[in-house]
């Protein structure tokens, strides 16, 4: 998809933005001068997490691909060079760090937690989100599994009723996630005769969940909403806390602070004018006190 940065929002966004954004200067590091030599910059998604992307027919749609669309926008016309055009790539859990370490692409968008290991790696922009692991289960779960995994209820604090709760009971994860990595080491893997599976999508997790195979599926509190919201909305109940804090950002290939500074400019200015909001809006609804001071708090000064 040449230059597919889609939204008309995000278009014209992005014309106040240019105007804000120095121009970028040829040969100021590896990846802006793969994208001038190649007039190409390469967007890689993932499109199977809603509401930050999804894919109907050949429509992408969500809330990361609305706000890469902008900064993919940003960097084109701030490259000044004409003909330059967009590509999205489609991408995994599995695959997408590999991708961008290969220069398949330039940008990795989407629903990425930014964590310490992960920058051994890549680079990341600052935050773009922020959500947590939370788990869903159906809505004619047992009341005490709900209360457990859903609500900060008192009882959560008595490692016997939670037990209780939890004992034999099967559970999912997607592969490849920081939700894998979290549900692995926490508390609950450790109660007797809990069994946790690997699968390798969000919607082969949410099926298992509809179908009685597994007892409760974890993932990102935002992306447990958006698939909740795609599906049968009556048929499952999802958390109300979160047992982590996970920051999303945008990656970047190591070792090139000038793109990192271009793309963190873009966002900044991006907050602070409260655009972002419109688009958090368009997909999460109403965006909440906390909502705005994120926004606030992680935006950086000139």
């Amino acid at each position: 998809m040449s230059r597919v940065f889609q939204a008309a929002a995000a278009m014209s966004m992005a014309v106040l933005l240019v105007l804000l954004v120095p121009s970028m200067r040829a040969g100021a590091g590896p990846v802006l001068d793969k994208i001038v030599a190649g007039k190409t910059i390469a967007l890689g998604l993932r499109t199977d997490a809603p509401p930050f992307a999804s894919k109907d027919g050949m429509t992408l749609s969500g809330f990361s691909v609305d706000l890469c669309s902008l900064i993919a926008n940003v960097i084109v016309d701030s490259a000044g060079i004409d003909g330059l055009q967009g590509n999205i790539v489609e991408v995994d859990a599995s695959n997408r760090f590999e991708k961008l370490a290969a220069g398949e692409i330039d940008v990795l968008c989407g629903a990425t937690t930014a964590t310490l290991s992960r920058r051994e790696r890549v680079s990341f922009s600052i935050p773009t989100f922020i959500t947590g692991v939370g788990a869903a289960v159906r809505s004619d779960a047992p009341d005490l599994l709900k209360e457990v995994l859903l609500t900060n209820s008192p009882a959560n604090a008595s490692r016997a009723v939670v037990a209780t709760a939890l004992q034999g009971r099967t559970f999912a994860v997607r592969k490849g996630t920081t939700a894998e990595t979290w549900l692995m080491k926490s508390a609950i893997a450790k109660i007797e005769g809990v069994k946790i599976e690997v699968v390798e999508t969000h919607d082969q997790g949410m099926g298992r969940l509809s179908a009685g195979t597994i007892d409760a599926y974890f993932a990102d509190r935002a992306i447990l909403a958006g698939l909740i919201r795609k599906g049968a909305l009556s048929q499952f109940e999802f958390s109300r806390k979160s047992y982590t804090l996970e920051p999303y950002a945008l990656a970047i290939p190591r070792g090139d602070e000038d793109f990192r500074l271009l793309i963190d400019r873009a966002l900044s200015r991006l907050y602070r004018s409260e655009k972002i909001l419109e688009i958090f809006e368009a997909h999460f609804g109403q965006p909440s006190p906390e909502v705005r001071f994120f926004y606030g708090a992680v935006s950086l000064p000139e």
